[in-house]
């Protein structure tokens, strides 16, 4: 083992130990604190969330210990840790390939409960959408006044398939009936979305169907 390797080594051996000691004095002292306040009958006096949440808010480290508390900040200064940066995932959609997809309607899917799969698409000016009943009880609705101008409104039967060929630009919301009030709609982009302010504006009041998953109608539109 090089010379390199066995400072890493113990660099990392007296990091884990800093971490176990910082734990321990933790703990003890929140246990000292939530004792004492026990016993003087303090904790339902508690009115604000800060209040609330002490001791576990915050640690007190006695005096007596500052000594122990300095070592182990320089202990971990010493370690120069670099946290890892966080990346997030983007949810915004690309057109799909293709002349002809599947939107399955699901009772669970990637998305929650009582979903449509894939809940938002983007396709091209004549493509052919084809529903599939995967589960039970659902159907495929276009929502009035929530797809362009022009364009031809569906209504499928429970538990039916139903194809649908879209020759209109631009963005169509539809639903299934049984279960609008937990939100189960999707979003469709064809070409260009021509009537998205449209859709913004028409989906305050349509939203007000929803009984659960208030955001999820604003979440896929915000990711066209």
């Amino acid at each position: 083992m090089s010379i390199n390797k066995k400072k890493q080594s113990n660099r990392d051996i007296k990091l884990g130990l800093v971490l176990v000691l910082i734990i321990i004095i933790s703990t003890v002292v929140m246990l000292q604190k939530t004792a004492s306040l026990v016993n003087e009958r303090r904790v339902s006096k508690f009115e604000t969330i800060e209040s609330r949440i002490e001791p576990f808010g915050r640690v007190s480290i006695p005096n007596e210990g500052s000594e122990i508390v300095d070592s182990l900040e320089e202990e971990i200064e010493s370690a120069e840790i670099t946290p890892e940066p966080i990346i997030l995932e983007s949810k915004m959609v690309e057109l799909s390939t293709g002349s002809e997809h599947t939107i399955k309607m699901l009772n669970v899917g990637p998305e929650g409960t009582m979903v449509f799969d894939p809940a938002v698409i983007k396709v091209s000016v004549g493509d052919t959408i084809h529903f599939k009943a995967t589960d039970f009880a659902h159907n495929s609705v276009s929502v009035p006044n929530m797809i362009p101008n022009g364009a031809t409104r569906w209504t499928g039967l429970l538990n039916e398939d139903i194809s649908i060929q879209l020759d209109n630009e631009g963005i169509y919301v539809f639903q299934c009936d049984p279960h609008l009030m937990m939100a189960m709609i999707g979003v469709i982009q064809v070409g260009d979305a021509v009537n998205y302010e449209e859709i913004k504006q028409t989906s305050i009041n349509f939203k007000k169907n929803f009984m659960m998953n208030a955001d999820r109608l604003d979440d896929y539109l915000g990711r066209l």
